[in-house]
């Protein structure tokens, strides 16, 4: 699963980095609502505007990180974020872990249309 979690539930989303004892679930300790996911066996994140439903095709080391590549298999987009049958990022409001203990929120957005090849 990738819940793109939303900036109001920054707190609770930390909190699920916590490196709980075996057994101990993140959603419950956390207060971090859950739904069935319709292709994968994960709950997503209720409160999570998007949700990608994934299985794994491959990881990569690169140092003492490991990146982890998936195919999607089902997308769940909330219609509370659609504007003209496309997700809208300023109503998403995603959060973004970078690393450490930095996280990113949405900053200005600059729109500019595509230039079209004239050949």
């Amino acid at each position: 699963m990738v819940n793109l979690a939303p900036e109001g539930l920054f707190e609770r989303i930390n909190a699920t980095a916590t490196d709980f004892p075996r057994g101990v679930s993140e959603f419950d300790a956390c207060g971090v609502e859950r739904e069935p996911s319709l292709r994968v066996k994960p709950p997503r994140v209720a409160q999570s505007p998007v949700a990608l439903e994934c299985e794994l095709h491959s990881t990569l080391r690169i140092g003492d990180s490991t990146v982890v590549f998936g195919r999607v298999l089902h997308a769940a987009v909330d219609e509370s974020v659609m504007v003209d049958g496309h997700p809208e990022i300023t109503l998403m409001r995603p959060l973004t872990r970078l690393g450490k203990n930095e996280w990113g929120t949405l900053g200005g957005i600059e729109e500019i249309a595509r230039v079209p090849h004239r050949g």
